[in-house]
C-alpha cells in the first residue's frame, strides 16, 4: 500500500510519529431542516470541548459546550455541556442520515499531541451534518 503521510514530525529535530489522519465524510442528500424534522427526541451537539478515546480507538467520549434539544422535529432550547460516548464501530453503524453539501463544515482540532518531548500537529476533518441513532448522551444542563 502506498504511504499516506501520517508519520509526521513537528520539526526537523523530532522523529516522525504515527499520526491521526485527516478524515472526511462525503455529503449525502438531506437538508439540515429535513434531518431535524425527522427526529422525535434528540440533541444537536455543538462546539466540541473535550475528547477521550482509548488506545485501541474503540471506546470514546466527547463533550460539547452547547447543545440544542430537538423535540418532535423542532429545536426547543439550549443545554450546556452535553456529552456523548460509545464504541466506534457501533457508533458508525448507527448513522441514519447524512447532510447535503450545504451542511459541510471543515472542523478539527489545532493539534494532535503525542511524543516525548511533546509534538503538536494540526488535524482537520470535513464533514456534513449527520444523524446518529441510539447514542449514549449524558450531562447537559438547562
Amino acid at each position: 500500500m502506498p504511504g499516506v503521510a501520517n508519520a509526521r514530525a513537528d520539526g526537523w529535530n523530532r522523529p516522525p510519529i504515527d499520526r491521526m489522519a485527516n478524515l472526511n465524510v462525503e455529503p449525502g442528500d438531506a437538508t439540515l431542516a429535513d434531518m431535524i424534522a425527522g427526529i422525535d427526541r434528540g440533541i444537536v451537539m455543538e462546539t466540541n470541548c473535550s475528547w477521550s478515546i482509548d488506545d485501541s480507538r474503540n471506546k470514546f467520549q466527547f463533550g460539547c459546550e452547547r447543545g440544542r434539544l430537538i423535540v418532535n422535529g423542532k429545536i426547543t432550547h439550549t443545554v450546556k455541556n452535553p456529552n456523548y460516548r460509545g464504541i466506534s464501530a457501533h457508533f458508525w453503524r448507527s448513522l441514519k442520515r447524512v447532510g447535503d453539501a450545504d451542511t459541510v463544515r471543515v472542523l478539527g482540532t489545532p493539534y494532535c499531541g503525542k511524543g516525548e518531548p511533546s509534538q503538536l500537529i494540526r488535524v482537520g476533518h470535513a464533514s456534513p451534518a449527520c444523524v446518529f441513532g441510539d447514542v449514549d448522551v449524558f450531562g447537559g444542563e438547562d
